[in-house]
């Protein structure tokens, strides 16, 4: 009778099991990190995108108005009875105007909800101004307008325009 040793199977050990899944872990990482830099990037640009069209949106919004208010009011902001953006007939009327973080709306009042717009932020300032020699009991011929977007507080745009009232 011939004795049969039997000896080790072929394959791998616990140890040799483990060593591989730390290593496919780690150049898995190595492979996907830069795409999701880049994914991370490409939103950033996007909402830095949209942050521009936004302020440019508001700004043309606002020049489009007359400078003086058809009421004759001068003090900046909204007057009585104009407590929506579109009932605004003067630039200053839009002193003040902010629209929280997902509450940006377009020129017709209907929000903004994209995949980046959730967080950002937009507010209006509009004030009067008076240039050096200019006398300061007369009605003011410069006002400031400025748009500013945010984005978790954090400023992203900020448009300034001085506006001339031409005589």
């Amino acid at each position: 009778m011939t004795e049969r040793r039997q000896g080790r199977t072929a394959g791998f050990t616990l140890a040799e099991s483990l060593l591989a899944a730390v290593l496919l872990l780690a150049a898995i990482s190595a492979i996907t990190l830069p795409f999701a830099a880049g994914a991370r990037a490409e939103q950033a640009d996007a909402r830095m995108c949209l942050a521009v069209n936004l302020a440019q949106g508001m700004m043309e919004e606002i020049l489009a108005k007359p400078f003086d208010d058809p009421q004759g009011a001068s003090a900046p902001g909204p007057e009585t009875g104009e407590t929506r953006r579109s009932r605004f007939d003067n630039m200053d009327d839009y002193h003040g105007y902010a629209e929280s973080a997902g509450q940006i709306a377009d020129a017709n009042g209907v929000v903004i909800r994209t995949a980046v717009s959730g967080d950002l932020s937009r507010w209006v300032s509009a004030q009067y101004v008076y240039v050096s020699g200019q006398d300061t009991g007369q009605p003011a011929t410069f006002i400031r307008v400025m748009v500013t977007v945010a984005y978790k507080g954090a400023l992203l745009v900020e448009l300034t325009r001085l506006v001339y009232k031409m005589p």
